[in-house]
């Protein structure tokens, strides 16, 4: 658990330079395409409108006419031009859904193929320690000045009285079985408590010659028991790290999944070619053009299947955006997360910094979380990210 944290902040830290570039032309690359595809239906949707008012103009004259006229043969005349006006009219509303669909179906998959992009960096949890070695130096004793020191007079005792008293026995084996502090044993849990007891059974065994010692043993006993109390608080914000990942690596296989069926299934595009030609891809308009061609095979394949299945070829295209449109949400969900449990920190580091032992300490841990969280929420907004999901669909 504590892993999983120091991966996903570690990351935060040394990659928002790079995350930020490449969400940015992600997002430039997208609202492109898009208003290009937009563009193109935009017009073709003014088209419409003018087709039908004039179809429904003529077709509004042929009923006046036929109301007014006495002649059957001239009723039957103008009422089959009526129902060829009523066909025309369904061929063009019918081009609209068409068209409405061609708009949403390569929104999907331009919003898909761009998500490959997006979730990559969230993966690749391989970086800097620098936020989360600071909370390793709030949570470590060790790191304070004295305590080292102070410690080694603390084992002495504790092995020399170990065979007199059972609870120093049980301190002397526990610091054994856990190895060097200066290595970060977390000071949580029953190590705390058995720790607890050992330095309370040092200082109780003091002399009044050791009147120095003794009150430097209560002081370490002190920040002993804040540094404990603090690590359990940072253990309760770090146990949601390991079911973000959880969720992130969930969202990668179902995202792959939808890019199997509709890049493999649907538009019979390989994947290894969408890689390097968009996923891999360095130049921003190289990519735009690829991802436009791709638009185009959608729209094309999307007139195959009315032509191929008139009566259901909505139905896999409509599963397909749904899903997509579901796993952006996902996604806007996980920043959300993520971005939630980075402010739960914020709480941690108000709570002890004014504590007279963790301030130093808390002080540096603060300007390192606000540079994570900052960079983090500049970089994927979440509640955008989540409202541009729920937008991507036009209405027929």
């Amino acid at each position: 658990m504590r892993k999983l944290a120091f991966l996903i902040l570690g990351f935060l830290i040394s990659s928002i330079p790079v995350i930020a570039q490449t969400f940015e032309d992600n997002i430039s690359v997208t609202e492109e395409v898009l208003s290009e595809l937009n563009r193109e239906r935009s017009l073709l949707s003014r088209n419409l409108d003018y087709r039908i008012r004039e179809i429904d103009s003529k077709i509004s004259n042929l009923d006046e006419s036929i109301q007014n006229t006495n002649s059957s043969a001239e009723k039957v005349e103008k009422l089959l031009e009526r129902v060829k006006y009523l066909e025309e009219k369904q061929e063009e509303l019918d081009k609209n859904t068409i068209s409405v669909y061609k708009y949403n179906y390569s929104s999907a998959v331009l919003n898909l193929a761009s998500m490959q992009r997006e979730i990559k960096p969230l993966t690749l949890f391989n970086s800097s320690r620098q936020f989360y070695s600071t909370l390793d130096q709030v949570s470590n004793p060790m790191n304070y000045e004295g305590y080292q020191e102070w410690f080694g007079e603390f084992k002495k005792f504790v092995e020399q009285e170990k065979e007199k008293d059972a609870r120093l026995s049980a301190v002397s084996h526990i610091l054994n079985l856990t190895g060097d502090l200066a290595e970060g044993t977390p000071f949580t849990g029953m190590f705390a408590g058995t720790l607890f007891d050992g330095i309370g059974s040092f200082i109780n065994n003091m002399g009044w010659g050791d009147k120095k010692l003794k009150q430097q043993s209560t002081e370490m006993l002190k920040l002993t028991t804040t540094v404990a109390q603090f690590t359990h608080d940072k253990d309760l914000i770090e146990t949601e790290w390991e079911s973000i990942n959880k969720s992130l690596d969930e969202l990668k296989e179902l995202q792959s999944k939808a890019m199997e069926e509709n890049f493999i299934g649907l538009l019979d595009i390989d994947l290894k070619e969408f890689e390097q030609n968009f996923t891999n891809e360095t130049d921003a308009k190289k990519r735009t053009q690829y991802i436009l061609d791709i638009s185009k095979i959608a729209e094309n394949k999307i007139v195959e299947e009315k032509a191929k299945n008139p009566e259901n070829w909505k139905q896999d295209y409509h599963d397909q955006m749904m899903t997509v449109q579901n796993l952006k949400i996902r996604f806007g969900t996980i920043t959300f997360r993520i971005l939630e449990n980075l402010n739960k920190y914020e709480s941690l580091i108000k709570k002890y910094e004014d504590d007279q032992y963790l301030k130093p300490k808390v002080a540096k841990l603060k300007s390192k979380l606000d540079l994570v969280r900052n960079s983090f929420e500049s970089t994927f907004n979440p509640q955008d990210y989540i409202k541009a999901s729920n937008e991507m669909y036009v209405v027929e």
